[in-house]
């Protein structure tokens, strides 16, 4: 039998380690690049999701408007000013508009009477009742039992209805309660939510699309804002569903986080304060509105009265957003403007 002679020259090659390295560095620069990519077509498609729950808000609005010929309050309390400190009625615009934009569910779950048994069960109200009732035949001197109230409001909104998706923008982190990423515009300036409020929407305000003096198309009616400062939940008209325009800084700019001393469990801003300047600064931030800002890394967005929703760049001139801000200053605005 022949034999097949064999080429003892003939040796089978790999990639050297070399190779190998150089591969491995190119696959890098490859997902390097595609990274920011991907990344860049999600935030594009956030903030088109921004742009169309603003829209949805604006329909909402409009036709509450053209139902009632008015918009509806931005909150309704009977004095002002209203704090978000969970005291007082404060239905806020949010609630009214339900039925508009399709949750008529969470809008029946709301109880207009007493806004913070909202989202109770009958079970729960009848236990409230009686506990209310057991509490009323204590005798009038006897102060070791709090009056009975109704549990954590933001609690009870988590469990039953979950959050609603178009009060958030998708590109913010997350909310810490049942908030919203959305608020009516209040007052050009920094100042406390109450009744001479310069926006379309503030303390039982009744404003209609049909009047607005400056005109739709050059007044905000709605923008994104951050968390800071916190608003409660998306029922209430306070911080968490109004804002204001006007800060020095710009567009969410508002980002201070507050520092606790370990020690004292004492506010480091008034640490070295006397009881008096502790006061009025404590007041000054519980009255404290804030400002519009997003996520997003250039701009804000924002509804404008005649329905339309534009990116202002969070760079804009304070002279250009105040125009904007207010609905009776008679500063008019070209729609180059911003």
């Amino acid at each position: 039998m022949a034999c097949i002679p064999v080429n003892s020259k003939r040796l089978l090659r790999g990639f050297t380690l070399l190779e190998m390295l150089v591969v491995i560095a190119i696959i890098a620069v490859l997902i390097s690049l595609l990274l920011p990519a991907v990344q860049q077509a999600r935030e594009n498609a956030r903030r088109v999701q921004c742009q169309n729950n603003l829209m949805q808000i604006g329909v909402a609005l409009k036709n509450y408007n053209q139902m009632f010929s008015v918009l509806p309050p931005g909150c309704v309390n009977e004095t002002g000013p209203v704090f978000a400190d969970g005291e007082g009625y404060r239905i806020g615009w949010i609630a009214q508009i339900l039925p508009h934009i399709g949750q008529e569910g969470a809008w029946h779950r709301i109880n207009f009477v007493n806004p913070n048994r909202s989202f109770m069960s009958p079970e729960e109200n009848v236990a409230l009742d009686e506990a209310i009732a057991l509490w009323n035949q204590l005798e009038s001197g006897d102060v070791t039992r709090e009056k009975p109230k109704p549990a954590d409001l933001a609690g009870r909104m988590g469990s039953t209805t979950g959050f609603l998706s178009l009060l958030q923008c998708p590109s913010y982190p997350g909310m810490s309660t049942p908030g919203c990423n959305y608020a009516g515009v209040h007052n050009s300036i920094e100042q406390p939510i109450d009744v001479d409020g310069d926006g379309l929407l503030y303390l039982n305000s009744s404003e209609s699309l049909e009047s607005v003096p400056d005109g739709v198309s050059n007044t905000l009616l709605v923008g994104e804002h951050l968390e800071d400062p916190p608003g409660t939940v998306w029922i209430f008209g306070d911080r968490g569903t109004l804002r204001n325009m006007g800060d020095t800084e710009g567009l969410g700019s508002y980002t201070r986080t507050v520092v606790y001393d370990p020690a004292t469990q004492e506010m480091q801003d008034t640490r070295n304060m006397t009881e008096d300047e502790r006061i009025e600064y404590k007041l000054k931030q519980r009255a404290r509105v804030g400002t519009f800002g997003s996520s997003h890394n250039q701009h804000v967005h924002f509804l404008l009265a005649d329905g339309s929703v534009r990116k202002i760049h969070k760079n804009a001139t304070q002279e250009l957003l105040l125009k904007l801000a207010s609905r009776k200053d008679g500063q008019l605005v070209s729609a180059t403007d911003f």
